[in-house]
């Protein structure tokens, strides 16, 4: 199999001729994208405690530490959910969220903790211990000096392939109680969520530990799946039912017990909302966990096509600063079922410009996973050209188009899958220096592309705090229809 990376110095200049041409032909149609919601600092409604206070040894509010990892919309109720990366100290929720109509387009929405306030927050007992990269555990007196200065090691982290081993905690887990008097540990830290309109709810892995410093790993608690109702009057009542929650098992904490990244859903044939699979990709330690929802049961898969490729795994952010993120599988996009319900299942690289697809009937039957499939099933569907690592990609199942958000190349770009996948057949929905480093897309029920605009490689490549006086974090809109016209992704729709 040839690497993506020779496949990208081979279209390195046909790439720049054809762009020329189709931007000649089609143009850009950046006009009709809207700019919905931005922020340069993020603040919230409904702090337990004072924005001076400390949680242990970290301030509890450190707003130029605060950047938006993930969100995703409900329409049913207008709630708009948000993650927020929580690998430097003072980042108060790791999940918050707005009603979409309280707030005008262009504004800054304050937020509220998701799906309450007191399930997000840390306590100085999480901070008692910390292990160092080789898994042994120190204690971390809780310091009253004023927070000043943090190295961030989430770069650090995944290099050294830090594990802590779970059943050993040092410290008591904390169980709260929230949503219908049901019991359920603390939301410790989320990167990206899934909402579910079909059946109007929300999922997210809490991967359950905190990386702040080089040496210093705090695990608070299991990986677990967590499932949150979102009902039409939610934005009044702000009571979020949970309706499920399940700790990962061991044997897929094993393999890497953190950076647990999309998730998709993949129901199956009828109309149950229990009848479903979900893909859990992993991008720190590149396998692919499958959860049988009705069945209550985990398996994983691992691939060679699940790694990175370090040839592309350099990038650069904002134009001029330099970073490495050899991180591998990042998200899956379900195409069109067959007459039994599998789907092809479109998977996506952060460092790497390939598209590879595998059968759902693959990954769904347990038996093959742990190496036991055929090394075929996991196959390349093309390549999306140089400088054109993706993190995300979704598709419209109205118009058959894969949209792209890119990270290097600071565009969100479409593929009508009825044609190859190639450089001469991809289109640029979206290109501007408003948008850097988009980690979430998806399309809602009502037609809308949305996108993101962060400075996450700022927040976690390097100990520079934001720039409370630009703006950094934006929300994007566009109807798929507007998005692909004049684009070769809307030729013959």
């Amino acid at each position: 199999m040839e690497s993506s990376s020779g496949e990208c110095s081979k279209f390195k200049m046909k790439i720049i001729l054809f762009g020329l041409i189709l931007q000649t032909i089609y143009g850009l149609p950046n006009s009709h994208v809207q700019e919905v919601f931005k922020w340069n600092v993020m603040e919230y409604e409904d702090f337990p405690l004072t924005d001076d206070s400390y949680v242990g040894p970290y301030k509890y509010y450190i707003p130029e530490n605060v950047q938006m990892l993930s969100m995703g919309y409900h329409p049913a109720s207008g709630l708009m959910i948000m993650s927020f990366l929580r690998t430097r100290p003072g980042v108060p929720a790791a999940l918050g969220a707005f009603c979409v109509t309280d707030y005008p387009q262009g504004s800054s929405p304050k937020i509220w903790k998701f799906p309450n306030a007191h399930v997000n927050d840390l306590k100085a007992a999480d901070f008692a211990y910390f292990t160092d990269p080789l898994g042994n555990t120190h204690s971390n007196p809780v310091s009253n000096y004023p927070y000043k200065q943090w190295e961030n090691s989430f770069h650090n982290r995944f290099q050294k392939n830090q594990f802590y081993p779970f059943g050993q905690f040092p410290f008591q887990r904390d169980v709260s109680v929230f949503g219908n008097d049901k019991q359920i540990q603390r939301i410790v830290s989320v990167f990206h969520i899934t909402v579910d309109e079909r059946c109007n709810r929300v999922f997210f892995v809490d991967n359950g530990q905190l990386t702040y410093n080089r040496n210093r790993t705090y695990v608070i608690q299991k990986p677990a799946l967590v499932v949150v109702g979102l009902p039409a009057n939610g934005c009044q009542l702000r009571n979020f039912p949970i309706e499920r929650r399940v700790e990962l098992p061991d044997h897929i904490i094993a393999k890497g017990s953190d950076g647990f990244e999309h998730i998709t859903i993949d129901y199956q044939p009828g109309d149950f909302c229990d009848d479903l699979y979900l893909y859990i990709t992993n991008i720190l330690y590149n396998y692919l966990t499958v959860y049988d929802y009705k069945r209550n049961d985990f398996w994983t898969f691992e691939h060679e096509t699940f790694l990175p490729i370090a040839a592309e795994s350099f990038f650069v952010f904002d134009k001029t600063f330099n970073y490495q993120l050899n991180l591998g599988l990042a998200s899956v996009s379900l195409g069109y079922p067959d007459v039994v319900g599998d789907k092809p299942a479109y998977y996506t690289n952060l460092a790497g410009t390939g598209q590879y697809v595998v059968s759902t009937k693959v990954l769904k039957d347990k038996s093959k996973a742990d190496f036991y499939y055929n090394p075929n099933d996991f196959a390349i569907a093309g390549y999306r050209g140089c400088n054109h690592q993706a993190i995300k990609t979704v598709i419209d199942y109205t118009t058959g188009v894969m949209f792209f958000s890119e990270v290097q190349s600071n565009q969100i770009r479409c593929w009508n899958m009825s044609k190859p996948l190639n450089p001469d057949y991809i289109g640029v929905v979206y290109e501007s220096e408003d948008y850097k480093y988009g980690t979430q897309m998806f399309v809602d029920s009502l037609g809308y592309l949305w996108f993101q605009s962060t400075h996450i490689p700022i927040v976690y490549s390097t100990d520079l705090p934001l720039n409370l006086h630009e703006v950094t974090q934006k929300i994007f809109h566009v109807p798929v229809s507007y998005a692909i016209r004049g684009t070769i992704c809307g030729e013959g729709l």
